[in-house]
């Protein structure tokens, strides 16, 4: 779960400044809230958060780094750890800084798009 971020809009708390959404990729009901708000549109750069759980694969790191390379992105973390007693998922944290609010959306957007990804959950903020 994530913890509310200074600046952001999580389970009927408000902070102004960021934006946080979390929704599985099948469309299907999250167990949590999802919130969606436009990150502001006079912000030059972001920090952006993401979370994805997926099925534990090994093709898995590579599709998920694979949109952000081409973007022409490095990620400031990339942190993957399998979950579930039985280690069948992964769950890995994808960090980038300094970029702008556009290329945080498209991440955000592909990163819902690999094949495999069963819910990605992104916290995108102003950086200060």
């Amino acid at each position: 779960m994530i913890s509310p971020v200074s600046g952001a809009h999580v389970s009927g708390a408000h902070v102004s400044g960021a934006h946080v959404s979390g929704a599985p990729v099948s469309g299907a009901p999250v167990s949590g809230p999802h919130v969606s708000a436009a990150p502001r549109a006079d912000v030059e750069t972001v920090r952006a958060f993401f979370f994805v759980t997926a099925p534990a694969d090994p093709g898995l790191l590579p599709r998920l780094i694979e949109p952000v390379a081409k973007l022409g992105t490095v990620p400031s973390r990339v942190h993957a750890s399998r979950e579930a007693g039985d280690g069948s998922e992964l769950t890995v944290d994808l960090r980038l800084a300094g970029i702008a609010p556009r290329t945080a959306d498209l991440v955000e957007r592909a990163l819902r798009a690999v094949v495999g990804v069963r819910q990605v959950m992104a916290v995108i903020e102003p950086e200060t």
